[in-house]
Parts: C-alpha cells; sequence; structure tokens
C-alpha cells in the first residue's frame, strides 16, 4: 500500500483578494491625507476703519435690554399690561415706572454715570459724578446716624 502524501498549495486567490483589499484601503488613506493639502488658504481680509460714535462708545446695555423686553411683551400680546410701555431706552421707561420721584431720580442718575462709563472720552466727567453720587451717600448716612 502506497501512500501519498498531499502538499497543502495556498490558494492564490485568497491572497489576491487580501492584497487588494490592503492596497484599495492605502490608497483611500493616502489619498484623503494628500487631499487636504490642495486646499487654499484664505487670505485675512483688511479691517475697513469706521469712525462711528456709538462704536467708541460701547453698546448701552440698558437701553438694549428695554427693547428687547418692550419686543418680548409686545409679542406675547401683552397690549396695556406691557410693563416697558413705548419705551425707547431706559430713561422713557424709568419715567413710566410707578415709583417716587425721588426713587427715579436716583436711577436716573445711576443710568447717566453708567452711559458715560461707556464712552471712554469723557472719563472726567464720569469721576466727577461718581464723586458727587459718593458725597451724596456719605451725608445721608452721616445724617441718618447722628438722628439715631
Amino acid at each position: 500500500m502506497v501512500h501519498t502524501i498531499k502538499v497543502y498549495k495556498p490558494k492564490i486567490t485568497i491572497m489576491k483578494k487580501i492584497n487588494t483589499v490592503c492596497l484599495i484601503a492605502m490608497i483611500g488613506c493616502l489619498s484623503s491625507c494628500l487631499g487636504q493639502t490642495t486646499v487654499k488658504k484664505k487670505e485675512p481680509q483688511p479691517e475697513v476703519e469706521t469712525k462711528n460714535v456709538t462704536a467708541d462708545k460701547g453698546k448701552n446695555l440698558l437701553d438694549e435690554q428695554t427693547k428687547m423686553y418692550g419686543d418680548i411683551f409686545k409679542m406675547a400680546g401683552a397690549g396695556d399690561d406691557n410693563p416697558v410701555g413705548d419705551a425707547e431706552n431706559y430713561l422713557d421707561y424709568i419715567k413710566n415706572m410707578n415709583l417716587s420721584q425721588e426713587q427715579k431720580d436716583l436711577l436716573i442718575e445711576q443710568y447717566k454715570v453708567y452711559d458715560l462709563s461707556l464712552d471712554p472720552t469723557k472719563k472726567d466727567s464720569l469721576q466727577l459724578m461718581t464723586q458727587k453720587m459718593l458725597e451724596k451717600a456719605i451725608e445721608k448716612t452721616q445724617s441718618e446716624n447722628s438722628n439715631n
């Protein structure tokens, strides 16, 4: 009895498939990596200088907040119950408030100080107004302490 030994021969088709898949994956990776370098970089555009008083001064957030609240209440259909009313800025809103005249004057003074703080050219006026406010507060405190 003669035994024949079979020698295992790898199939070439499996190796071809593996090589093909690896080659396609490598080409895909290289093409995506190399494709990124061909993107043109945008050149920065020169900034246009515009002189605007409000841009130098800054945006008054109290006025913007008043406008925003007015629009919100109008969209909600508040009508006559709108607490902001027809106020276009914070000063109009203060005038429409149900407060004593003393409280309104205090709020208006605080608003003016805040508004002056937004304008870098009026720092001297801001310093004078804050100094006056501090002096009034000190006098008021001293008068209250002397009455007690």
